[in-house]
């Protein structure tokens, strides 16, 4: 008598492993939905910080002041530096400008211009406003806070 051997899965267990999956991910699903939600206010915070470091490093390799732009209404913030070789006012930004408004991400901050000097240090000069910054990254559920110092340290 020849047995035959089949290889493969019956139609009833391919069901019960897909009723399985379903009820893992309904109950999983409000659990990754939170953890996705506050990932997104914590992304824009380490990008505000990451900007916040290029312009400290763009004003100590070009030798001349760097101004980091803080723009709440428009969601935004960039950095900018004269780049000419003779420091004439040829003003460039560096890097993209960081949009974080989308997703219903909301950016409040007490400064609009930071600028930091040659030696990467703070700087008030002209437009420039004091160091000491706070930037709030909010979805409306999920608040994350960026605060700087006077000197321009980032502290979390």
């Amino acid at each position: 008598m020849l047995a035959i051997n089949r290889q493969g899965f019956t139609m009833i267990e391919s069901i019960l492993v897909v009723s399985v999956l379903g009820i893992v991910a309904a109950l999983a699903g409000p659990r990754i939905s939170g953890v996705l939600q506050r990932r997104t206010a914590v992304s824009a915070a380490d990008q505000f910080v990451l900007t916040h470091a290029l312009t400290r490093s763009t004003a100590l390799r070009y030798g001349r002041i760097a101004q980091f732009h803080i723009d709440a209404t428009a969601q935004s913030f960039w950095v900018d530096v004269d780049t000419s070789a003779n420091g004439i006012g040829q003003r460039a930004t560096i890097a993209n400008i960081r949009n974080v408004g989308g997703n219903g991400l909301q950016m409040t901050s007490n400064r609009a211009l930071l600028c930091f000097d040659a030696r990467g240090l703070s700087s008030t000069l002209g437009s420039c406003e004091s160091g000491d910054a706070k930037v709030i990254f909010s979805d409306g559920v999920v608040a994350d806070t960026v605060a700087t110092t006077i000197l321009g340290k980032v502290l979390r």
